[in-house]
């Protein structure tokens, strides 16, 4: 009872700097999650961006531990935004938390959503791409793959998110600034910024953000506007050109803790006949969450290569496997002979070594980093 006595003469006091403190603690946890909790993975890792061994050790551990900090950061925040409610005493029809102007709400959500399905539709048919070949079978076969629970997850995603831009950060924005058009603007414009560094996505959730906290202010409902928003998203990775949004992905590359390598060959250029059968010491260490090994009757992970001619294109993906002999855990590295059957054909060609996990994943396409030896059949 003495926090909540003390945070409710604070926001009597300061209503202003309650709010943007608010708004900073949310922005924070947001930020810290996307950006931060996997910057080993996407700034070290990936992008080989050099820092000192402690910060490197402790930004690891943050992102193997990515799961747990997330409910972590998700609980802290509804504690905090409970709080908040407690304090600020919102009536639930400020919040948008009603049922009465169900209709009145709906009829405008429904018009513009109907509006924006035509605007899709449009670019749909209309926008030319060679390299993604559009068709309304096609477009129509990614609409209809959708399950009953697929559509309800969409739309219980979208009415969190609009509970978070409306009832959240809208209504701090107003409270902090007299004019609605900058609240406005400040709200859809941090919306926007959410969804970084994807450009087009960003341009698209700036409009969309804007228009949503108008219809807000006209009927705060958000059970209508999450609806719509659920609506619209289905409608746009189906019939939007995937590349204009790049399937809606937000923030740095995450990667997946539980297939992550590091692959190291000390050795030269390799130069072997057509057809012969070589062997090639790699070391290999587990950067990974799960444990590594070969034996395993599902799925057995080994470390294999892919074969690329001289101009790095694909000439064989699935090739031998090289089983490690013990179990590797997290942190663990082994060396290992790469057993590799050279092609019959003589040429130039790139061993892209990578690991693998049978029936589940090459470790590749789920983010780690592979190497390519230069492999030379004479």
């Amino acid at each position: 009872m003495k926090v909540y006595s003390h945070f409710k003469r604070l926001f009597k006091k300061y209503p202003k700097a309650f709010s943007y403190i608010e708004l900073a603690v949310y922005t924070g946890l947001f930020v810290f999650n996307v950006w931060i909790v996997p910057f080993w993975f996407w700034g070290i890792y990936r992008l080989n961006i050099a820092f000192p061994e402690g910060l490197n050790i402790l930004f690891y551990k943050l992102w193997h531990g990515t799961a747990l900090i997330g409910f972590i950061s998700i609980t802290l925040g509804l504690l905090i935004l409970i709080l908040s409610s407690l304090v600020r005493q919102d009536s639930l029809k400020e919040l948008g938390i009603r049922f009465d102007n169900l209709r009145d709400s709906g009829r405008e959500c429904a018009t513009i959503s109907l509006i924006s399905i035509v605007t899709i539709l449009f670019f749909s048919i209309f926008y030319s791409d060679e390299s993604y070949p559009h068709g309304v079978i096609s477009y129509l076969a990614g609409f209809f793959k959708y399950t009953p629970w697929g559509i309800t997850r969409r739309i219980t995603e979208g009415i969190a998110q609009q509970f978070l831009l409306q009832s959240v950060f809208l209504i701090r924005f107003l409270q902090i600034v007299e004019k609605k058009s900058i609240s406005l603007i400040g709200a859809a414009l941090l919306f926007s910024l959410a969804h970084s560094p994807n450009i087009g996505l960003m341009f698209l959730s700036f409009i969309f953000g804007l228009m949503v906290c108008i219809l807000f202010l006209r009927n705060r409902n958000i059970f209508t506007l999450g609806i719509m928003h659920g609506v619209l998203s289905i409608v746009f990775i189906s019939f939007l050109v995937p590349r204009l949004v790049d399937d809606f992905k937000i923030g740095p590359w995450r990667g997946n803790t539980e297939f992550i390598a590091s692959i190291d060959y000390n050795g030269r250029h390799i130069e072997t006949n057509p057809s012969k059968t070589i062997f090639i010491p790699v070391s290999v260490t587990n950067k990974s969450t799960a444990t590594w090994d070969s034996k395993y009757k599902d799925h057995p992970v080994f470390i294999s290569y892919h074969l690329l001619n001289a101009k790095g294109e694909m000439v064989e993906h699935d090739n031998i496997r090289t089983s490690f002999n013990k179990r590797i855990e997290t942190g663990e590295s082994v060396k290992v002979d790469l057993m590799v059957d050279a092609p019959s054909k003589k040429g130039e060609y790139y061993l892209e070594v990578d690991m693998v996990k049978e029936k589940v994943a090459w470790f590749k396409n789920k983010g780690s980093k592979t190497i390519c030896i230069p492999l030379s059949i004479n």
